[in-house]
């Protein structure tokens, strides 16, 4: 039996099951902003293009956004 339930393998754009993880930049916006974090790892969803990152990236874009926010606050 065939379920349409998106799982942690699948995109959460479009439920393709094509995904590849690696590194590459991602855009952070903060204040209307977008800033180029480099070298995040996330998983790409082949069909949509659609950019999910992984634990660690998304730990990394934390890190990130904790430091631009200190810089804007000064």
């Amino acid at each position: 039996m065939k379920t349409n339930k998106k799982t942690g393998n699948s995109c959460e754009e479009c439920g393709g099951l094509n995904i590849k993880t690696h590194l590459t930049t991602y855009p952070l916006k903060i204040d209307k902003k977008q800033i180029n974090v480099d070298r995040v790892s996330v998983r790409e969803c082949m069909d949509c293009h659609l950019l999910m990152p992984t634990k660690a990236g998304l730990d990394k874009l934390g890190r990130c956004m904790m430091t631009f926010m200190s810089f804007l606050e000064k």
